[in-house]
């Protein structure tokens, strides 16, 4: 008789109390680390007032409202009835308003039949994927980068993640990507940058768009993306969430801008979450290349990720208003960045005193590229520094590991929409005061480097 398997301790392992119920995808999936990141530090601040929370990638109400035009247009298009089904890709009023917006507001010629709405930027995410990737496909990253690994995850792909590096603002060289491409059929690119808050630069975007052009036309499609190639196209996935928070001299640019003739090959992905503070009203669309659009839109339909109709409607008419759109970009970046400096600057300012600590000037989104170099100096993991930050100096972040990232190397992630400016001067203390006692408990000389 075979004895069964016992663990190190000499017992029985637990049987998996999924096994044989699930499916082995759901059995695989896991939570959220940022969020449980995040419901840590809430409940911290919960005990602690004082604790500053820089986790969550959402807006604090009191502080980042929704525009008032657009909190009133929702309530005028509920009172006038529009509480019905929206149409699965949403109503034509909102589709030519994106595509006017993005006319306008980018230079990016796009028909109001190519816009898809869905319910925020994650169907959109999650329907690209669906469409273009099966089982064994292979499908590239740039690691760190929010979420891609749970979407090669649920789509079993055949996933490569590429490591980038902080000289480089954490974004491949064009020559990473070229190497990438061959073989590929999805390409996920995201800027500005969710953990970083870093902008890819004109010249590395339009290198990538003209390799992927070149790839494209390698596989034998025509140049306008019609015909049939000898094997599926690679498609771009291009993030621009968080396009219209960046700082005021930082420029954001688009692939089907710089290089027109890779329009046939990508995936635009947006939403009002980020720069109008409306994460929760779910209103996002994708713009997409005209020859998938149907099959594209129906999958948007069967998963009934539709946007509210009241607030498509809403949104419609506050992006056909291009005053109101341009005073809230430029209000929300300056209220944003205003909050990114104040913290870069303490950074800086601790790292000229000889403080271990390091950030990446901020460019664009809500985000700050922080670095606490501790590795090796009372610290294994980035967990371990995530955890003295908040024991120590009452600091709430999230460690790049959160964002595919393996490499212990000390750098995590502020987000600052949850927190107040009058926040940070003291939180800033603290970082500096525990920072300093840690390093008065190892000796003198470890605060060098």
């Amino acid at each position: 008789m075979v004895e069964p398997a016992k663990d190190g301790r000499g017992r029985e392992p637990t049987p998996d109390p999924l096994a044989g119920r699930v499916t082995e995808i759901a059995a695989a999936m896991r939570s959220n680390r940022i969020i449980e990141v995040a419901r840590e530090a809430v409940a911290a601040k919960a005990r602690d007032p004082s604790i500053c929370n820089l986790t969550i990638g959402d807006f604090d109400p009191e502080s980042f409202r929704i525009p008032a035009e657009l909190r009133e247009g929702i309530v005028r298009a509920l009172e006038e009835g529009h509480t019905n089904y929206p149409p699965p890709d949403g109503i034509p009023e909102l589709k030519a308003a994106v595509a006017g917006f993005y006319r306008r507001e980018l230079g990016l010629d796009v028909a109001d039949e190519a816009v898809c709405i869905c319910s925020g930027a994650r169907p959109a995410i999650y329907a690209t994927w669906r469409t273009f990737v099966r089982p064994g496909d292979r499908t590239v990253s740039f690691r760190p980068a929010w979420n891609v690994g749970y979407y090669a995850h649920m789509n079993q792909s055949d996933h490569r993640f590429v490591a980038t590096r902080a000289e480089h603002d954490f974004f491949p060289t064009v020559e990473e990507v070229r190497r990438h491409l061959r073989g590929a059929r999805l390409v996920v690119l995201n800027s500005p940058l969710n953990p970083t808050g870093t902008v890819v630069k004109r010249e590395v975007l339009a290198g990538i768009a003209e390799a992927l052009v070149e790839e494209n036309l390698r596989r034998g499609w025509d140049p306008d993306g019609g015909g049939r190639g000898r094997e599926p196209p690679c498609i771009l996935l291009y993030d621009q969430v968080y396009w219209m928070l960046r700082g005021q001299w930082i420029e954001h640019f688009n692939p089907a801008v710089l290089v027109p003739e890779c329009a046939p090959w990508v995936v635009h992905v947006d939403a009002i979450s980020k720069c109008f503070a409306a994460t929760g009203l779910r209103v996002g669309w994708a713009v997409v290349p005209p020859a998938v659009l149907a099959p594209f839109a129906a999958l948007i339909g069967h998963m009934g990720a539709w946007a509210p109709r009241a607030e498509q409607v809403a949104t419609a008419r506050f992006l056909s208003s291009p005053e109101l759109v341009r005073d809230t970009m430029v209000r929300m970046s300056e209220e944003v960045g205003a909050r990114l400096v104040t913290l870069y600057e303490g950074i800086q300012s601790m790292r000229r005193r000889g403080l271990p600590v390091d950030a990446i000037p901020p460019q664009g989104a809500i985000h700050l590229s922080f670095r606490v170099d501790l590795i090796g100096r009372g610290f294994d993991t980035n967990e371990q520094i995530r955890r003295w930050l908040l024991r120590e100096a009452g600091l709430a972040v999230v460690p790049f590991q959160a964002f595919d990232m393996p490499e212990e190397s000390g750098w995590l992630r502020m987000s600052v929409g949850t927190v107040r400016l009058a926040e940070l001067g003291p939180a800033l203390e603290r970082l500096e005061a525990a920072l300093r006692r840690h390093l008065d408990g190892l000796g003198t000389g470890a605060r060098s480097g």
